[in-house]
C-alpha cells in the first residue's frame, strides 16, 4: 500500500513544472526559437495549474503562429479568455484565431466563426478604447465582412475616425482603405498624402499610393512611389517586388527582371517575384530559365494564385 502511494505521488509530482520552469521559461525557449521546448514547458505549467490564463494565452500564440495547429490555438485560447475575461490581448488574440478559422471553415462556419471573430475584436475596444492596434483590426473586420455578420463601411468609416482621434498616421490610412474600396480614388489620393505628412518615414503609404496610381493608369506615378517604398524598405522583398510591377506595367521587362531577381536575392522563394521573374524570362525569349521559375512556383505554391497560368506555360514550353 505504502509503495502504491508512493508511486503515485512521485507521478504526480513529474506533471509538476520543474523548479524554475515558468511562462517565462517558455518565453525564452520562444526567443531562442525552440519552440517545441516552450510548448513541453507550457504544458506542464497548465496542466499543474489550469488556472494559469498566460500560460494558456502565450501556448496559444506557439499554436497558432508556429504550429499552425488553429483547432489547438482556439480551444487553448478560450481558456485563457474564460480565466481572464478582462483582458484585452486575450480577446484580440482570439478574435485573430476565428479569423483564421473562418478562412478555411465551410460555407455556415465561416458565419459563426466571422461573428466569433467581430465579438472578441469589440470586446478587446471596449476593454482597452485607446488602443489603436485593437481598433484597427475590429476597422478591417467591418470593412471586409459582408453586412449579415456585422460588417459595414458605415460602421468602418465611424472606427476610421475613432482611430484618427488617437493617431493621425493610422486614421487617414483607414480612411483612404475605405475610398480605395469604394473606387473613390482621388480621395485615397488625398488621404495617403495625410497619412505621409502625418508620418513621412513610414512605408506604407508609398506601397499603397503606387498600387493606386497603377489603378489610375498613372504609372511613372506609381514607379516613383515604389522607389520610396524600396528606399525605406530595402531589405523587404515585396518592395522590390512592387517596384517591379511598375515596370512591368511601363513595358519595362529588363528592369522589372532585375527587381524580381534582387527580390528572390532576399528570399528565393518570394512567391510573387518567382512567378514575375518566370514571366519575364518568357517574354524575352529565355525558355529554360523561364520553365525553371515557372515550375519552382507550381512546386511551391500548387494552389497559388497564378498556378494554373504557371501550369499553362510549363506545358507550352516544354512541347
Amino acid at each position: 500500500m505504502i509503495c502504491i502511494v508512493a508511486c503515485t505521488a512521485l507521478l504526480f509530482i513529474a506533471r509538476l513544472p520543474s523548479s524554475g520552469e515558468t511562462v517565462a521559461d517558455a518565453m525564452k525557449l520562444m526567443a531562442a526559437k525552440d519552440y517545441d521546448g516552450a510548448r513541453k514547458i507550457l504544458e506542464v505549467v497548465i496542466a499543474g495549474d489550469e488556472s494559469n490564463a498566460e500560460a494558456c494565452y502565450q501556448l496559444g500564440r506557439l499554436l497558432a503562429r508556429h504550429y499552425r495547429d488553429f483547432d489547438a490555438a482556439e480551444k487553448t485560447m478560450e481558456k485563457a479568455v474564460e480565466r481572464s475575461d478582462g483582458n484585452a490581448e486575450y480577446h484580440f488574440f482570439l478574435g485573430s484565431v476565428y479569423g483564421s478559422q473562418a478562412q478555411s471553415a465551410g460555407f455556415l462556419s465561416k458565419f459563426s466563426y466571422a461573428k466569433k471573430t467581430r465579438d472578441q475584436f469589440e470586446r478587446a475596444v471596449e476593454l482597452q478604447p485607446d488602443s489603436v492596434r485593437y481598433r484597427s483590426a475590429l476597422f478591417s473586420y467591418y470593412l471586409l465582412a459582408p453586412g449579415i455578420v456585422g460588417g459595414g463601411s458605415d460602421k468602418a468609416r465611424a472606427q476610421a475616425q475613432e482611430i484618427l482621434k488617437r493617431n493621425a498616421f493610422e486614421g487617414h490610412m483607414s480612411l483612404a482603405r475605405i475610398a480605395s474600396n469604394e473606387d473613390d480614388l482621388a480621395t485615397a489620393e488625398k488621404e495617403y498624402n495625410l497619412a505621409l505628412a502625418a508620418s513621412p518615414a513610414d512605408w506604407r503609404p508609398h506601397h499603397m499610393l503606387g498600387y493606386l496610381y497603377l489603378r489610375m493608369k498613372r504609372v511613372d506615378d506609381a514607379i516613383a512611389q515604389f522607389r520610396e517604398y524600396v528606399r525605406l524598405s530595402p531589405k523587404d522583398p515585396n518592395s522590390h517586388d512592387s517596384l517591379a510591377e511598375g515596370y512591368s506595367a511601363k513595358g519595362n521587362t529588363d528592369e522589372a527582371l532585375k527587381c524580381y531577381l534582387q527580390a528572390l536575392s532576399i528570399d528565393a522563394q518570394f512567391s510573387s517575384s518567382v512567378y514575375g521573374a518566370a514571366s519575364c524570362y518568357d517574354a524575352k525569349g529565355m525558355k529554360a530559365e523561364a520553365l525553371r521559375h515557372f515550375r519552382q512556383y507550381v512546386a511551391e505554391n500548387p494552389k497559388g494564385q497564378y498556378a494554373d497560368k504557371a501550369k499553362e506555360r510549363i506545358e507550352k514550353l516544354s512541347e
